[in-house]
């Protein structure tokens, strides 16, 4: 503060040393004239000496001594003296500048001001010290003020232009000074809280201010007389305050008016008075200064630019007018609140202004004056109050926007249609206009511009470029001026320099009108969505959601109808309007501008629920955007009375554009960009949907405008979505656009660098200007249904119903096109998949929509119908939802039955997408499905008998995934459901691989269901999820799915495929063999009753109905297959009937294994025994069936049910323990069954013809009797103890059985195969031996262990010897009538015929050899003592030994010598000690050997020499044997057979000839030496006994041996002498009956005569007596009887006889015989 005080006080020294120097000045220059003057400067300035001395207050000082101080300089102005003049007012205003003056000392001043602007002097200091006055002091108040203004108005008159121009602007300051002293001194007031002249009742307050304005505070009444004064000036009244003011123009006033209106309007709204004066003094005065402009107006002027008018008359209003229009536009935006009444009128004038008969300048200078008012967005909202709202008031705000309306129409109406050279040459002009527009050059020329529109846009636009905005019949209206949002320019009525009227161009109030109708816009926007709304946020520019709007719920009912009413009042003038500018606009930026205006008005509407102008709106909107003339008809809604006349306008504009728009010029013909062809509809013509249409750049953007509208305000469209939709679809289609993966929107066109017509295949040729856009179209569409997501569930549904409206008229059109408009459907997809967070809202609609799409005859409509709802499905189960889906049972479910439903729908294409959805699901949301995999396992297994191999085949994908990765995750009660769909697949018939790998999938579940044993307790509600036939009462859940998995392989097992019941089968049995054990009694039980017989009775059933014959069609399609080659199947099934019988044998075989080895626990059943009969009565019934695969199979199958494994692989072993009587009976049932099949396949065919042959046979296969055979060792085992070996009748069936099966015939085609040789057995003798060789083994074992068994051993004897004798004699079997027999091959081989018999031979032997050693091991035992069964064995031996070389086979009689031997060792021995029960063999034993050794078979003519000596061998092992075993114990043998023994020994030693083969040159070689030598030795032995200790026996033998021996001798010689006389010369006949002899020898081995049998005999007789003399001689002395030698000695005359013979072999061996006699002829010593 000291430092402020410090520096006024030298400011103030500065002023008086100033003043002083003034003052010397002053005194100098009037020191002569104007002593006076002289002396009074002198005087002040010795006051200021003396004020300079002071250092307190001097500021106070000085200016109470201001009127001392002013002494001085007013005596020098009063001299009128230039100089001194100057001198004293620059003094005056230094101390005006430093404030030294006070309320009398201004008042001099003023006075002296006066007086020297009377004189005219010094006028422009009089102004600089007028201003100085009122801006650096208060003290100028009252009169004092007035007469400052008097000053400064006259001097508004001065004749130099400088001081007028400078008056004039000090006449301004001077009103603003006076009003800021009045705005300081009420915010004075207001701040100390008067609240003085604020009345409530403003009436009576005028009423009391109408003479009177005392009441006011100073300031404020010097302005309040300055406004009225000037209010009186302008009306021509004289002033009451400004007394002597007599001249003023009108202009300036009005203009100080305007600054006062303007600047200070607090002030008239604050002061009552001030209120009075603008309504009884301002608008009166308005009102009547309109009046000569109108009485004056020339309503007969022509409008055009061209034609304006330059008279008197628009000069001298124009500067009026134009202020007077500038207050009222000031008026009503500042005090409109003031002035209600008054306004309307104003309104009302200016509205007037705009008529088509007044001036183009009045209607230019009305329009900016609107555009001021207009951005003042809370006017509109007061005009609708005020007035529209008002039930008897004018409608100010309909009225004004419909005349800005009517102005921009009368324009364009207007306009004259250019004839065609006048339209050339305008297209030239015009076209570079446009061009240099497009090119933003920033200057323009049209052909239509007015005249002096160059030079009225230099002197008044603000730097316009000229740009084109609008183009119509070759004229143009430029941007003659650039317009911020919320600022107006206005051009001429803010023109204070122009006095003249200026040559406007009619088309710059188009300009402004256009700007008008922009801010109109955006006054309504801001009034309905509230001052929150940014200015430069125009709609379209953002994503705005309903959120972001002003919530309209929160307004009250006034709020909302005040609303609806300005737009009520607008939005027909806006939509006419926009919709003619946007039709003739030439500007993309203006196009924007106006599209934004669509726009606002759309979500106004929407937001306040006026859906009639809402759709409006939303329809010229689509009407712009499609193609002039298209041929769809959008605007055929219902419309009331309003928009059909709006409508009816624009249906006209449009018309009138299209009809002009081919003689216009280039401004109106916008550039093409794209051309493509309609899109189809119900009404339309192949030749309609052929025509070319084409899409401009607007087209374009309007489309674009469009996408931003429903992406932005969505939520309010409500019923025009449908309008949007389907307009957006007709673009699309134009476009090209093609629905691609997701249901977003790629073009498929040509593009092209010209225009061009659409190519052939209809695709769209878009050119490069729109290539660009393409991308961005294509985006903002997949946006706008992307953004849905922000729409509210009603605005939902209205957007959800649209696309299905527009689907359901896609799908009428899709009947009769190829191509339909997939437009909808890929947008219902868009759609869905943004709003998944609300699926419940939209599901059910759109599903039911898109499954009738799926279910259209046009490929396309249903290929995307299906693809869309499948991707819904992924989508939807893919989804993140606040609650988890799969926790949500009902949404869930809703979800997937809608893929279900598919399910229904026939087409395979449908189909195919259903599963490929399917398969997705089960990949990413496989473990998460839980109650939903019913529907899905369902969805699975919908296949059908119509599908073909592609959808079975991904059916059979989905179910394989399904089986192997999430088995585990699915909840155990839905297991049921998915085992009968596996079965599905495994019943379809399309694709044979998919059929067994889904059987194969069940056995996968077989292991699953056998691990989920412990989780039994999760099954309690599996019955809710199965057919009631599946449910049992008395079976757990587990249980219950068991039974349902092995019906439905019992089903697959009757398939009518092959291999589908082979896999079937196999698996079934598998799993019950291997998971049978989980079940309980009650389920085996029906197990075996209601799957496993029904299901062998059904197989059983197909079999025997099967064909026989091949299939034509099964060879037809293998033939087709395999490109006309026949597939080649296997004999063996290639009919059905085989084929079935495959199936039949894998039952059987499957139900046998099943009770074989689940017996045991099937022995709980209470119905076991039932069981089983019915198994064995069914194996029983198959062995006997005809087909030999299934008779086979029978027997393998009894084997499996009757093999029970043992501990140990030896058959040898003893049975196991004895059996329960219930096992008992069980095993006698299957023995009878295996005794009945044995004698029905061992049975004469009934037919009594016996087919053999292998393919078509009505007797068993060898390989079957095998298998039958086979059995028996496993059957007997559980009999044997309990039963077999006690009951003799079991064996003599068995043995019965052996015997007959033997005999059954082979079939031909086998027989060389299964005859044996002479060491093999066929098959089935094998089993047969190993059957036998099984009791034998067995019986021994049982009779070390007790003597039971000893009754069989006969008949066992007896059964094994009948075999023996088949080596002899085979089988025959018991058919007696003829056999027929059928061969494929003709053709024999080696000689033998295709009916050779089986050789049994090795199998006799077998059974001999086994026969025999069981004789060894069993000699001793009684039964076998008792009953003769050495006899037996010898009577059988007996057979083949006297066969011998009759034999079929040598090793038969070779072999059965052997067990002769073998026998007699034995049982000669047993037979020694019990001779009673062996009386009757010897006799038989005797004839044995006779038989054998003097056999009446000869060898064959080529057996080799050393055979011959072999087979003599054997027949001295005989003798030997004789010898040895039987002579020595003659005293306990009969003595009958002793002497059979001895004959035969004596015929031995004497037996000759071997056969009767003479003709053999080699013939001596068969004469059997060693035979009779080991007889004669053999006799000797016994006949030279008479030793004393020899028994009486033994000389008889010996007696009985030479004598017979001699006498057989005797007998030959003297008969061969008799014939040998009686013959002569001619040799002995060939005599048959001549019994030969054995022994004879040929001792001249060289020899090659041959004998005669004669001549052998008697070679033979003569060899044997020359052995017996010789073995006599060396015969000790006394052993041989005296008879013996005198019966030798007699033969010595009959050796003589056959001297004579003339054979010399006879002859020598008689020599060799009288030679032995050389001895006989001297007695020896002992006996003389």
């Amino acid at each position: 503060m000291a430092s402020s005080a410090s520096d006024s006080h030298s400011i103030l020294q500065k002023l008086i040393n100033n003043l002083s120097g003034d003052l010397r000045q002053l005194s100098t220059e009037t020191k002569k004239k104007y002593p006076p003057i002289k002396e009074a400067a002198e005087a002040c300035n010795m006051k200021l000496r003396e004020y300079s001395t002071m250092k307190d207050n001097l500021s106070t000082v000085m200016r109470d001594a201001s009127v001392d101080l002013l002494q001085p300089f007013v005596l020098g102005c009063d001299t009128k003296q230039v100089k001194i003049v100057q001198l004293c007012l620059t003094s005056i205003q230094k101390l005006l500048q430093h404030h030294i003056v006070n309320q009398a000392s201004a008042a001099t001043i003023v006075n002296v001001l006066s007086a020297l602007c009377e004189l005219q002097t010094e006028e422009l200091k009089i102004l600089q010290t007028v201003l100085l006055l009122v801006n650096t002091t208060s003290v100028v108040v009252h009169n004092t003020l007035a007469t400052l203004f008097v000053i400064t108005f006259r001097l508004c008159f001065s004749k130099d232009p400088t001081i007028v121009n400078t008056s004039t602007a000090a006449v301004r300051q001077l009103v603003t000074a006076v009003y800021d002293r009045v705005k300081e001194e009420d915010a004075q007031y207001a701040s100390s809280g008067d609240q003085f002249n604020q009345e409530a009742d403003l009436s009576k307050q005028q009423q009391q201010l109408q003479y009177n304005a005392d009441t006011l505070r100073p300031y404020a009444r010097d302005a309040y007389l300055l406004f009225q004064d000037l209010c009186y000036l302008i009306n021509g009244e004289q002033p009451i305050w400004l007394v002597g003011l007599t001249e003023i123009t009108r202009t300036l006033i009005l203009e100080l008016i305007e600054t006062i209106l303007t600047g200070y309007a607090p002030i008239f709204h604050r002061h009552n008075e001030f209120r009075y004066l603008l309504k009884e003094r301002v608008s009166p005065l308005i009102i009547k200064l309109f009046s000569p402009g109108a009485k004056h107006s020339n309503p007969n002027s022509n409008l055009s630019s061209g034609s304006n008018s330059n008279t008197t008359y628009d000069n001298a209003y124009f500067p009026l007018i134009a202020r007077l229009l500038r207050v009222v536009c000031i008026l009503i935006r500042f005090y409109f609140t003031l002035l209600i009444t008054e306004c309307e009128i104003f309104l009302s004038l200016l509205i007037k202004l705009l008529e088509p008969d007044k001036p183009v300048w009045q209607r230019s200078l009305a329009i900016e004056c609107i555009h001021k008012i207009i951005i003042q967005q809370n006017l509109i909202e007061l005009f609708c109050l005020s007035y529209d709202m008002q039930p008897h008031a004018s409608k100010i705000l309909r009225d004004l926007t419909n005349a800005i309306s009517s102005y921009v129409q009368s324009y364009f109406n207007s306009i004259p249609i250019s004839s065609n050279s006048s339209t050339t040459s305008g297209q030239a002009n015009a076209t570079n206009a446009a061009s240099s527009d497009k090119k933003s050059s920033g200057t323009s020329t049209g052909s239509k511009l007015d005249n002096s529109n160059a030079s009225n846009l230099a002197n008044g636009a603000a730097g316009s470029s000229n740009t084109v905005l609008f183009a119509y019949r070759n004229s143009v209206v430029p941007q003659y001026v650039t317009y911020t949002q919320g600022q107006a320019k206005a051009v001429y009525v803010e023109n204070w320099e122009k006095f003249d009227c200026p040559l406007i161009p009619d088309s710059y109030g188009i300009v402004v009108a256009y700007a008008c109708m922009l801010e109109l816009v955006r006054a309504v926007q801001s009034i309905i969505e509230g001052s929150g709304m940014r200015g430069d946020t125009i709609a379209g520019t953002q994503l705005r959601t309903s959120g972001q709007l002003r919530p309209l719920d929160s307004l009250t009912d006034a709020e909302r109808h005040e609303c609806v009413e300005v737009v009520n009042c607008t939005w027909s003038s806006v939509l006419v309007t926009f919709t003619l500018l946007y039709d003739v606009c030439y500007d993309d930026t203006t196009c924007e501008l106006l599209l934004r205006g669509f726009q606002t008005y759309i979500s106004l509407c929407g937001m306040l629920g006026m859906n009639v102008q809402r759709d409006a709106f939303v329809t010229c909107l689509c009407k712009m955007a499609l193609p002039p003339q298209y041929n769809i008809h959008l605007l055929s809604k219902q419309q009331n009375s309003e928009q059909q006349q709006q409508q009816s306008l624009l249906q006209k504009l449009t018309a009138r554009t299209s009809a002009d728009g081919s003689g216009g010029g280039d401004f109106e013909r916008q550039q093409v960009v794209i051309i493509g062809t309609p899109l189809p509809l119900l009404n339309s013509t192949p030749a309609t949907n052929q025509t070319a249409v084409m899409l401009t750049s607007k087209n374009i953007h309007c489309m674009r405008t469009l996408l931003s509208v429903a992406h932005c305000y969505g939520g309010i469209l409500g019923t025009s979505w449908h309008l949007i939709l389907t307009t957006l679809q007709h673009l699309v289609w134009i476009i090209g656009f093609k629905p691609s993966t997701g249901g977003t929107l790629k073009h498929v066109g040509t593009i092209a660098n010209t225009d061009a017509a659409p190519m052939a295949n209809s695709s769209a040729v878009v050119t490069t200007a729109a290539m660009a856009d393409l991308p961005i179209l294509s985006s903002m569409l997949s946006r706008l249904f992307e953004s849905s997501v922000y729409l509210d569930d009603v605005a939902l549904h209205h957007l959800i119903d649209a696309l299905i409206r527009l689907s359901i008229e896609s799908m009428e059109v899709a009947i009769i096109v190829r191509e339909p408009s997939l437009f909808a459907i890929a947008k219902i997809l868009e759609t869905g998949r943004a709003n998944l967070n609300r699926i419940g809202v939209w599901w059910k609609p759109i599903s039911s929509h898109l499954l009738d799409v799926c279910q259209h005859t046009n490929p396309r409509m249903r290929e995307w119908g299906t693809e869309a709802l499948t991707s819904l499905v992924r989508n939807a189960l893919e989804y993140k939802y606040e609650q988890s889906l799969f926790d949500n049972e009902r949404l869930l479910h809703m979800i997937i039955l809608s893929l279900h439903e598919l399910s229904l729908i026939q087409h395979f294409d449908v189909r195919q997408k259903q599963l490929e959805a399917t398969l997705s699901i089960l990949t990413n949301n496989g473990p998460t499905l839980q109650t939903g995999w019913p529907i899905i396992l369902n969805i699975i297994g919908s296949i059908t008998r119509e599908h073909n191999d592609s959808l079975i085949r991904q059916a059979q994908q989905c179910l394989q995934l399904v089986v192997t990765d999430f088995l585990s995750t699915i909840p155990i009660c839905y297991l049921g459901i998915l085992i009968k769909v596996v079965a599905k697949f495994g019943f379809q018939e399309q694709d044979l691989n998919i059929a067994l790998s889904a059987i194969g999938l069940l056995w996968n579940m077989t292991d699953y269901l056998f691990r989920m044993k412990e989780q039994e307790h999760q099954l309690k509600n599996v019955n809710d999820y199965l057919d009631p036939n599946e449910i049992y009462d008395n079976l757990t859940a587990i249980e219950e799915l068991w039974m349902i998995l092995y019906r439905k392989l019992s089903e697959l097992t009757i398939d009518q495929r092959p291999a589908i019941r082979k896999s079937a089968s196999s698996t079934l049995f598998t799993m019950i063999t291997s998971h049978g054990q989980l079940l309980s009694t009650g389920a085996w039980s029906i197990l075996i009753w209601q799957v496993l017989f029904p299901l062998f009775e059904q197989v059983e059933q197909f079999f025997y109905t099967a064909s026989k014959e091949r299939e034509q069609q099964q060879q037809q399609m293998s033939k087709s297959s395999t490109g006309g080659q026949e597939i080649l199947m296997h004999h063996s099934r290639d009919t059905p009937e085989k084929q079935w019988a495959e199936t039949y044998v894998m039952i059987l075989a499957g139900v046998t294994r099943t009770v074989q080895v689940k017996k045991d626990f099937l022995a709980k059943l209470d119905d076991f025994p039932r069981v089983w009969n019915v198994l064995l009565t069914n194996i029983e019934k198959s062995a006997l069936a005809k087909n030999p695969e299934i008779a086979l199979a029978a027997l393998k199958s009894f084997n499996d049910l009757v093999n029970v494994p043992a501990s140990s692989s030896s058959s040898s072993q003893s049975p196991k323990k004895p059996l329960s009587s219930h096992d008992q009976q069980l095993w006698q049932q299957a023995w009878q069954v295996w005794l009945n099949i044995g004698n029905g396949c061992s049975r004469c065919p009934p037919e009594r013809i016996i087919i053999i042959d292998r393919y078509d046979s009505n007797i068993p296969s060898q390989n079957f009797l095998t298998f039958y055979i086979d059995i028996f060792p496993n059957l007997i085992t559980h009999i044997w103890s309990c039963d077999f070996i006690q009951n003799e009748k079991h064996f003599e069936q068995f043995a019965t059985i052996i015997e007959r099966v033997l005999a059954v015939p082979i079939h031909s085609d086998m027989a060389l195969f299964l005859i044996p040789t002479d060491v093999n057995l066929t098959l089935l003798q094998e089993s047969a031996y190993k059957a036998m060789e099984f009791v034998y083994r067995n019986l021994k074992v049982e009779l070390t262990k007790s003597s039971n068994a000893s009754a069989l051993l006969p008949i066992v004897f007896k059964r094994l010897l009948v075999l023996v004798l088949y080596a002899i004699n085979p089988p025959v079997f018991d058919c007696t009538e003829q056999i027929k027999k059928i061969s494929i091959n003709k053709q024999q081989s080696n000689g033998k015929t295709s009916d050779s018999n089986v050789n049994f031979v090795p199998f006799s032997e077998k059974i001999l050899r086994m026969t025999v050693n069981f004789y060894e091991d069993l000699a001793d035992n009684p039964a076998v003592i008792e009953n003769g069964t050495l006899q037996t064995i010898i009577q059988t031996l007996q057979i083949p030994l006297s066969m011998k070389y009759n034999c079929p086979s040598s090793s038969t009689w070779k072999l059965a010598i052997e067990c002769f031997f073998r026998v007699l060792k034995v049982g000669l021995v047993v037979a020694r000690k019990h001779r009673n029960a062996f009386e009757s063999m010897w006799t038989e034993l005797a004839k044995t050997f006779d038989d054998f050794l003097f056999s009446k078979s000869v060898p064959p003519a080529d057996i080799p020499i050393e055979e011959i000596q072999r087979d003599e061998a054997i027949d001295c092992q005989t003798i030997e044997l004789i010898r040895d075993d039987i002579l020595p114990y003659t005293n306990v043998l009969p003595e009958s057979f002793i002497t059979k023994i001895l004959n035969i020994l004596n015929r031995g030693s004497i037996y000759s000839c071997a056969t009767d083969n003479f003709i053999d040159i080699d013939s001596a070689r068969r004469l059997r030496e060693e035979f009779s030598k080991i007889c004669f030795e053999t006799l000797l032995k016994y006949s030279f006994i008479n030793e004393p200790s020899s028994t009486s026996d033994n000389v008889v033998i010996t007696r009985l041996a030479l004598s017979s021996m001699l006498n057989r001798c005797k007998e030959i010689l003297q008969k061969y002498a008799h014939d040998e006389r009686l013959h002569g010369k001619c040799p002995l006949p060939r005599s048959d009956n001549l019994e030969p002899v054995v022994g004879a020898v040929n001792h001249n081995h060289n020899s090659l005569t041959p004998f005669s049998p004669r001549t052998a005999e008697m070679i033979s007789v003569l060899k044997a007596l020359s052995t017996l003399i010789g073995a006599l001689k060396r015969a000790p002395k006394d052993s041989v009887e005296i008879a013996i030698w005198h019966q030798l000695i007699a033969l010595y005359p009959c050796l003589v006889e056959c001297t004579t013979s003339p054979s010399q072999q006879i002859c020598n061996a008689i020599k060799d015989t009288l030679h032995q006699y050389f001895s006989l002829l001297t007695p020896p010593p002992s006996v003389r």
